[in-house]
């Protein structure tokens, strides 16, 4: 008995199972969409170098100036917000009290800055800076206004 001999050639050309890859003008859309993607996507992309092509300031005057905009909003909110609010005891203000103070000088989420005042109690009542009350805030990384504001309500 003999058996058939498989035809090679057969097994390589068959397409079952497998997908045709494009070839020749069939690759082409491919090729151009992916192009297209890749140009898109790139443009879109903010520049490396921080220029705007529009601005008539260079990079690193812009920053100064932004540095000495926000330095200057600092130190107003601070003398607005020592002068408008009461200041109160870090050691020994009520969560009303505390409350009420950090309202009065616009600070956000007043509560629960009070909260993080009160629970890191008592404060050495010979540091005027409340260091050790700005090192426990730092945790909760707030933006130097709002610590400054936060500290020119309070005392030891």
């Amino acid at each position: 008995m003999t058996y058939p001999l498989p035809n090679p050639k057969s097994d390589r050309t068959s397409l079952v199972g497998r997908q045709p890859r494009p070839t020749g003008l069939a690759a082409a859309p491919t090729f151009a969409l992916a192009f297209a993607l890749a140009i898109s996507i790139s443009a879109c992309a903010s520049p490396t170098t921080g220029t705007d092509v529009n601005s008539t300031t260079p990079p690193a005057a812009a920053t100064a100036s932004a540095s000495t905009a926000q330095a200057t909003a600092s130190d107003r909110a601070t003398s607005t917000a020592s002068s408008s609010a009461a200041k109160v005891s870090a050691n020994t203000a009520s969560t009303a009290e505390l409350v009420a103070a950090l309202e009065a000088a616009d600070v956000a989420n007043a509560d629960r800055w009070a909260r993080e005042i009160m629970e890191y109690r008592p404060y050495d009542s010979t540091d005027p800076t409340l260091q050790h009350l700005q090192d426990e805030l730092a945790k909760y990384n707030p933006d130097p206004v709002t610590l400054a504001a936060i500290l020119s309500v309070l005392t030891p």
